[in-house]
């Protein structure tokens, strides 16, 4: 397996990790600044060039993070089960923030935490319309596509401590149903006020 990363930069470990709050009918501003955030810098990537006359449609569940949580937990597991020796350099590089311990810790505080629905409201620099995944599936099964809309399956921020925070992506193309790009999960690291990727998951991949 190989295991490469995309972006780099440092990972100061918190000693303290924060508490998972209940989710409640508004997510929090550190959340929203995480959202949005990621958004700006991900749909600037050149493999969206293509779609730059689309509409964004964001896929109203965002989950409770229990996806992310999967994601890094599968990466995890995945590497140490083929690196031995793991160094404090591989922890800082591949963003290993969470040890096994700290996982089942975080998954049974997740189960009390309720789904988040996406408001229109919540994305401050794209215009995007909110749509029921059940609403996407009756399109796919009736053949009446979403043509000329990108489809974002975007999960709620799951918050480690201050600095980081998970998130999982996945987009596609509405023109013949969903056409995925790209979906990974990204540990998120805020520098400077600004939220960054840091590291990305792609089924047990290290990117």
């Amino acid at each position: 397996m190989k295991y490469f990363t995309v972006f780099f930069f440092t990972i100061i470990f918190s000693s303290c990790r924060s508490q998972v709050d209940i989710k409640q009918n508004n997510i929090k501003q550190s959340e929203n600044s995480i959202v949005n955030d990621f958004l700006d810098a991900e749909l600037k990537n050149e493999s969206y060039k293509k779609y730059k006359d689309y509409n964004i449609v964001i896929i109203e569940d965002a989950g409770n993070g229990i996806k992310s949580l999967n994601a890094y937990e599968y990466a995890y597991k995945d590497f140490h089960s083929n690196v031995k020796n793991v160094t404090l350099e591989d922890n800082l590089r591949l963003g290993w923030i969470l040890d096994s311990l700290e996982l089942k810790k975080y998954r049974e505080k997740i189960i009390n935490i309720e789904s988040y629905e996406w408001k229109v409201t919540d994305f401050k620099n794209i215009k995007v319309k909110l749509l029921k995944f059940e609403e996407l599936r009756k399109t796919t099964n009736t053949g009446k596509y979403l043509k000329n809309n990108l489809i974002i399956f975007l999960s709620s921020p799951l918050l480690i401590d201050k600095n980081n925070a998970l998130l999982s992506f996945e987009i596609g193309n509405g023109d013949l149903g969903f056409n995925s790009i790209t979906h990974f999960t990204a540990l998120m690291k805020k520098k400077n006020d600004k939220w960054e990727v840091q590291t990305s998951y792609w089924d047990g991949v290290v990117n």
